[in-house]
């Protein structure tokens, strides 16, 4: 998300051009009235020359300033944030490929957090890699707001995909044998689809139509890109693509962590004994039960430590109304804003790289193998991605004569 404008009573910083059309310098043999579809032409490559002179003099003004240390150095870090993030996303939609056991239904949100993800990538870090390095925006005020569309709405698909994500690893957990139906292929295609269209309504609608708008404040566009909010604006955003969708992401990972303590707190004490396969490495249920928990809090902690501080200095500042924002406020604002790009790429991390089938699939990828002999025993690591713990009918029980009782593997 990018760094917004407080909410106030700022003195517009822009100069705007004044586009004028004359008649002079044109041939004096000419005393007809130009045709509609002259006009048009004419304002079309006046907009063009337009965009190419405040290109061309933030260009020469960048080459006179030039390039200092700090500005490469924040450039290559920026930069190699931005491979590991592609590179990443990159490999979550090639591995579902190799490797047959990722084609479920739960990889289907998987596969949109890669999409969000990448799409930050690809259509938002370059160009606010550019910005922080040159210190001024080279794409003109229409492309701008685009790109602050687009900002807002991979980021809030984002958020709101890793929020499904917890809704779906809760049904799997906490309600196993209703999941199927719950989380039916058609129904996982929907919930998708409003991942999307709800990031688009409360991005590129209130951004193109400028609702987010303070009247009277403005900025130069021939050298700035600055997410102007006002506080209303500013505060129903802010709920509604991070504080909600948060909200019901601990919500739900709350009752896994509960489920998965009474599931191995019962079968402690029921003194179970589970047959694994011969050859399997997998854990019992009490460590499987201490790596859920802290699988949970780091993804918890991860999402927090991203995204918090952005949402929460945004409304601190849209309800202060302050007047400006000092050069440590804007230097904060801009690590800040990068933190939460950063969630980007860590999510492939946490959701993709956990998963037992997915580190599979990746050594496919990269020694291709043509097949891999997985162990039938070998689960994932967490019940918070994709967790696979050992179903309740799949254990015997030791009596004193020996003899095991239960449902026998087969």
């Amino acid at each position: 998300m990018r760094i917004p404008c407080p909410a106030s009573g700022q003195e517009p910083s822009a100069s705007r051009r004044q586009a004028g059309s004359s008649s002079e310098g044109r041939d004096p043999g000419s005393q007809s009235r130009p045709s509609p579809g002259f006009n048009g032409g004419k304002m079309l490559m006046d907009r063009n020359e337009t965009r190419l002179s405040n290109f061309s003099s933030a260009a020469s003004s960048f080459a006179r300033r030039g390039v200092g240390l700090q500005q490469v150095l924040v450039g290559l870090v920026l930069t190699l944030i931005d491979v590991v993030t592609l590179l990443g996303n990159t490999v979550v939609f090639l591995c579902p490929v190799v490797e047959r056991r990722l084609r479920t239904v739960t990889y289907m949100f998987i596969m949109s957090l890669a999409v969000a993800d990448f799409l930050v990538a690809c259509l938002v870090m370059p160009f606010s890699i550019i910005y922080e390095v040159t210190g001024m925006w080279l794409f003109g005020k229409l492309f701008c707001k685009v790109w602050i569309s687009f900002d807002v709405m991979f980021c809030t698909a984002s958020i709101v995909t890793l929020c499904f994500i917890s809704l779906d690893r809760y049904c799997s957990v906490v309600t196993p044998y209703h999941y199927s139906r719950r989380m039916s292929r058609g129904r996982c295609i929907v919930m998708t689809c409003t991942v999307w269209v709800y990031s688009s309504l409360i991005s590129f609608l209130p951004v193109m139509q400028g609702w987010n708008e303070i009247p009277g404040v403005d900025f130069d566009a021939g050298r700035e890109c600055i997410f102007v909010t006002n506080w209303v604006f500013a505060i129903v955003a802010s709920a509604l693509a991070f504080f909600l969708p948060f909200m019901v992401m601990c919500s739900m990972y709350f009752f896994i962590y509960r489920a998965s303590r009474l599931k191995a707190t019962r079968i402690m004490s029921q003194t179970l004994e589970i047959h694994y396969h011969p050859n399997s490495k997998r854990q019992n249920h009490l460590q499987l039960e201490n790596k859920a928990t802290r699988t949970i809090s780091i993804i918890i902690s991860v999402f927090v430590l991203c995204w918090l501080p952005y949402f929460v200095l945004n409304v601190w500042l849209a309800a202060r109304g302050t007047d400006s924002a000092s050069t440590v406020l804007l230097g904060t604002f801009k690590i800040i804003t990068w933190l939460g790009y950063c969630n980007s790429t860590i999510n492939p991390l946490l959701y993709a790289f956990l998963n037992r089938d997915f580190q599979h699939a990746l050594k496919k990828l990269l020694i291709c193998r043509r097949r891999s002999q997985v162990d039938v025993g070998e689960d994932m690591v967490s019940i918070a991605t994709f967790a696979k713990t050992a179903p309740d009918l799949e254990y015997s029980v030791t009596v004193p004569n020996g003899a095991p009782k239960g449902k026998p593997k087969s």
